[in-house]
C-alpha cells in the first residue's frame, strides 16, 4: 500500500441474492453458502480497523450490477457446486430453470465496492 494511493474493495453484495434468468427474466435465486457471510464478516471488521486507524479513507461506496453468461443449466449447476461462494439454488427455484436447461442462462448479481485512499 502507497501513501497517496487507492484499494477497491468489491465483494458480491450478500444483501441481494443473485438472480437467474433465462428469456430475460428472473426464474431462480441463489442462496450463499453460510461460511461465506463469516468471511465477509471479517473482510469488513479488517476494512473497518484500517479506516478507525486512520491507515484509510473512505472515497466512495457504492452497488454495481454484474452479469454472467452461462451456456446451459449444466455449466450453471458446475458453477453452484464449485464455486466457493454460493452452495445452492434458493429452494423450489432450480426446478423453474428446467424448461430453459438448454440455456442461455445469465446470473445478475450485486458488487458492494468501496474506494479507499491509502492516508
Amino acid at each position: 500500500m502507497k501513501r497517496g494511493g487507492y484499494i477497491v474493495d468489491a465483494r458480491p453484495d450478500a444483501s441481494r441474492h443473485p438472480r437467474i434468468l433465462a428469456r430475460d427474466r428472473v426464474r431462480a435465486y441463489l442462496r450463499q453458502c453460510p461460511d461465506t457471510d463469516e468471511r465477509d464478516a471479517r473482510a469488513d471488521r479488517a476494512v473497518a480497523q484500517l479506516i478507525g486507524e486512520g491507515a484509510l479513507m473512505p472515497v466512495r461506496t457504492g452497488r454495481v450490477w454484474h452479469s454472467s453468461r452461462f451456456v446451459d443449466l449444466r455449466e450453471l449447476d458446475g458453477y453452484v457446486r464449485d464455486s466457493g461462494r454460493y452452495c445452492e439454488y434458493e429452494r423450489g427455484t432450480r426446478r423453474a430453470l428446467l424448461p430453459f436447461r438448454k440455456g442461455p442462462l445469465f446470473m445478475r448479481r450485486a458488487i458492494r465496492f468501496a474506494v479507499l485512499k491509502v492516508v
